[in-house]
């Protein structure tokens, strides 16, 4: 598995972004007060904890291969 490059991320985060838009989340009483740069910063978040999760499976794969 490669790593995807940063267009393709950058379209991904823009789709989810569309899936949730800021208002949509504010109607919800955990983020009711949520700002745009927090709303950013919470993508920002998901999108790296989400590459970490792709790179661990990615080495994983690799070590399975050479065993």
């Amino acid at each position: 598995m490669q790593k995807p490059d940063s267009h393709t991320i950058q379209e991904a985060t823009q789709r989810a972004k569309q899936r949730l838009p800021i208002g949509e989340l504010q109607r919800r009483n955990k983020y009711k007060d949520i700002t745009e740069q927090e709303y950013n910063d919470l993508f920002d978040c998901a999108e790296t904890f989400s590459l970490l999760i792709l790179e661990s499976l990615s080495k994983e794969k690799v070590v399975e291969q050479e065993i």
